[in-house]
């Protein structure tokens, strides 16, 4: 056992002596001021330097030329810098930043494979410089889309025999959804309940945020009776799935006739679900027998729109925790004042980022300084346009491993030292032993 710790212990204190064969020692000396010296981004994995075709004729002094990103990390952080040489004038109004990344390669083609990947190898910053705060992911604007019954099991005769699916329920073509009623207690009836999930019309991205700010929805049906009934009506239920057909401010009335009427109003958002599911009921009697017919049944949610930058449709942050400044002046890739930045990122904030695999970015932002005819600048594999929802226009840069530094050799007299502290204890422990043998 004496020999054995030995050599584990000659061989640590050999292995400290030499330098490490790959990987890259941590950075160090990082300050999130903004300003970018050589001296503070001297261990940095990666200066890439990257040129910009700028509209310098219509926005004077910013001129085309080269600008520089910087990748770095420590031990518990990576480091963003940007050295924008073409951007030279100071001010901030409408001037946000984004990073977006790609930390363990992941593959996708459009929105929803992009989306599905956040805080899952896939993160970004957006950041709004003027406003000093992330960019709202969401305008005051609104938007509309057309949407329907996702589905059969969103519906349900309680009473009645539904002859129909949600096909039937797209379009006013005379091919309809039928219901016939049931006898029940003297009257011939038919009650068809509707419960609909809103976040399955939007198209699986960013539908949690989405759904819960719709603002109303409108509704239109186009209804008839197959002969002359005396009730028919549309009752909307409660936020908790109650319905009350004496609250007439939940009542609608459709056609009792055989002449197909078109219904439309604006269901408030309040009659959501917690959930954000909308129930309805189609109610009708009579006292002999009929069947109602719906024609046409869509429903429009009008919901706030989200802000746009450059050509990013959802500008979303999933960094909570960061650290960004930024400066106006000389650094040693320009003499002239220049916008500069500096970014700080926990990785425990970046889902499977490993620093010995290549990390893909997109960069881009907007200040005084943006392509001709646009309000961006960008640097990606396209040389005008932002495609985060697209793997194949990331940057990917081997971050090249980040170890901890070794620390000093142990002394000469140390290793004796505990080798003799090891060889006396062992000598006193193989001595119990014989005295208990």
């Amino acid at each position: 056992m004496l020999v054995l710790m030995s050599i584990g212990l000659i061989s640590l204190s050999h292995s400290n002596d030499f330098p490490k064969s790959s990987g890259s020692t941590p950075m160090e000396g990082v300050v999130v001021d903004g300003t970018i010296t050589e001296a503070e981004w001297n261990g940095h994995d990666w200066k890439v330097p990257f040129f910009l075709d700028i509209d310098d004729v219509g926005n004077p002094p910013d001129t085309d030329g080269f600008n520089y990103m910087y990748l770095g990390e420590d031990l518990t952080n990576l480091y963003v810098g940007l050295d924008l040489c073409s951007d030279k004038t100071g001010g901030t109004t409408g001037e946000w930043i984004s990073i977006w990344l790609n930390t363990n390669n992941r593959s996708f083609s459009g929105y929803i494979d992009w989306e599905s990947y956040y805080d899952d190898g896939i993160e970004s910053i957006v950041y709004d410089v003027e406003k000093i705060q992330e960019m709202e992911f969401l305008s005051d604007g609104l938007d509309v889309t057309p949407a329907r019954v996702n589905d059969d099991s969103e519906y349900t005769a309680i009473y009645g025999n539904i002859n129909g699916n949600t096909t039937h329920l797209e379009g006013v073509d005379g091919v309809f959804f039928n219901i016939t009623a049931e006898y029940v207690g003297g009257y011939y009836v038919n009650r068809v309940e509707f419960t609909i999930d809103t976040i399955k019309w939007f198209d699986g991205f960013f539908e949690d945020i989405l759904v819960a700010n719709i603002q109303w929805i409108e509704f239109q049906i186009h209804t008839q009776a197959n002969t002359s009934i005396s009730e028919h009506f549309l009752y909307l239920a409660y936020s908790d799935g109650s319905v009350d057909p004496s609250d007439l401010d939940q009542v609608q009335n459709l056609s009792t006739t055989v002449s197909l009427e078109m219904l439309q109003f604006d269901y408030g958002a309040g009659n959501l679900s917690l959930n954000h599911e909308m129930k309805f009921v189609l109610y009708a009697n009579d006292t002999s027998p009929f069947m109602t017919q719906i024609d046409n049944l869509l429903l429009r949610p009008y919901y706030n729109n989200t802000n746009h930058v450059a050509t990013v449709s959802y500008p979303y942050t999933s960094i909570n925790n960061f650290d960004i400044d930024w400066s106006f002046g000389p650094s040693a890739n320009n003499a002239s004042n220049h916008r500069m930045y500096e970014f700080r990122i926990p990785k425990n904030e970046l889902e499977h980022y490993d620093p010995d695999e290549s990390l893909g970015i997109q960069v881009g932002g907007y200040g005084t300084m943006a392509f001709p005819n646009t309000s961006w600048w960008v640097f990606s594999q396209s040389p005008v346009n932002l495609f985060p929802q697209l793997s194949s226009r990331y940057l990917f840069y081997d971050m090249e491993g980040c170890e901890a530094p070794p620390g000093p050799p142990i002394p000469g007299y140390n290793i004796y030292l505990l080798l003799s502290v090891i060889g006396f204890a062992s000598m006193v422990l193989i001595k119990r032993k014989y005295q208990n043998l």
